[in-house]
């Protein structure tokens, strides 16, 4: 596995960007899944199959419809930097793998509670199984060219098509052609994986990059990956976790990153003490504002605590 997947692995992890993949990606905002409510597989449910972590790049459990009748979804996410031209056939391969898992796991049960013949096959009449959507999120700079679906797959004449769309179970795949979305595709997101999105264009937008805020390491070192930029996981590297916790700002990275504006940067960072300084005044701390001018450890700690972004 090549950097470019591992970080894009990483980063399709993140639980406010596996969320928004599927909220968005998948269900079109038909569907809201809380990243706070998201399991990991090996802790959510027993009869999984657990092996099936090994094959995909992210996987986890969730919700759906959670103020009305809730109801478990496996959600698997699959990271792609290059064409993968028979993926339909992938995606359903995993599909099928994790609902023979949970037959399996249910059977092996069954027959330990003796609701099964030892040697029987099959599971217990009546038998549920979780729910499973597979995504691909392509980050490749070609747009995808290959099947999206099993049917565009088959060696069928043309003449045939319609017949083998009533004869022949096809297998539609879900995907994001992460670096060729369009400006309404992309303001459907928000966070991190807005931030990612604008970023990896080809021609990205400085003025949509200057609200955009990003919270994970995760999404400098995919970045800089898919750009083949060092300088981004460099600089990111150089806050610590505190500091990340309170957001960085996209253009404010461009701005060191690419020497755009020492003088800007400086600029911003004024801006950022004078907030500072105002929100502690009417909080009533103005001497420990006054000390964190000599403590930058401090300092950070309070830009942290009034959510004061990088």
């Amino acid at each position: 596995m090549g950097k470019v997947d591992i970080r894009v692995k990483n980063f399709i992890k993140v639980d406010t960007v596996f969320a928004q993949l599927f909220s968005e990606g998948v269900f079109k905002g038909s569907i809201k899944i809380d990243p706070n409510k998201l399991q990991e597989l090996d802790s959510a449910n027993q009869t999984i199959l657990k092996d099936l972590e090994r094959l995909r790049d992210a996987q986890k459990i969730a919700m759906l419809f959670d103020d009305k009748l809730a109801f478990q979804v496996i959600l698997g996410a699959e990271g792609q930097a290059g064409v993968h031209y028979y993926m339909p056939v992938r995606c359903m391969e995993l599909d099928a793998l994790s609902y023979s898992g949970q037959c399996r796991r249910i059977s092996e049960k069954a027959k330990e509670k003796k609701k099964l013949k030892k040697y029987a096959d099959g599971v217990p009449k009546g038998t549920k199984i979780v729910p499973t959507v597979t995504l691909v999120f392509y980050v490749g700079s070609k747009p995808w060219d290959g099947p999206k679906s099993v049917h565009d797959m088959l060696d069928i004449p043309e003449d045939m098509k319609e017949w083998a769309k009533v004869f022949i179970p096809d297998y539609q795949m879900h995907i994001i052609d992460a670096r060729h979305l369009t400006e309404e595709e992309i303001n459907r997101f928000e966070g991190d994986l807005k931030a990612f999105l604008l970023m990896i264009q080809e021609n990205y937008n400085e003025e949509k990059l200057k609200n955009v805020v990003a919270m994970h390491r995760q999404t400098w070192y995919a970045i800089g990956a898919i750009k083949k930029d060092q300088r981004y996981v460099e600089y990111i590297d150089k806050f610590s976790d505190e500091e990340m916790a309170g957001g960085v700002y996209m253009d404010a990275v461009l701005d060191r990153i690419e020497a755009r504006g020492e003088e800007r940067g400086e600029a911003r960072g004024e801006a950022r003490v004078n907030e500072l300084g105002m929100k502690m005044a009417k909080a009533g701390r103005v001497n420990e504002f006054i000390q964190s001018l000599s403590d930058k450890e401090l300092q950070n700690r309070l830009f942290v605590e009034f959510k004061i972004k990088i």
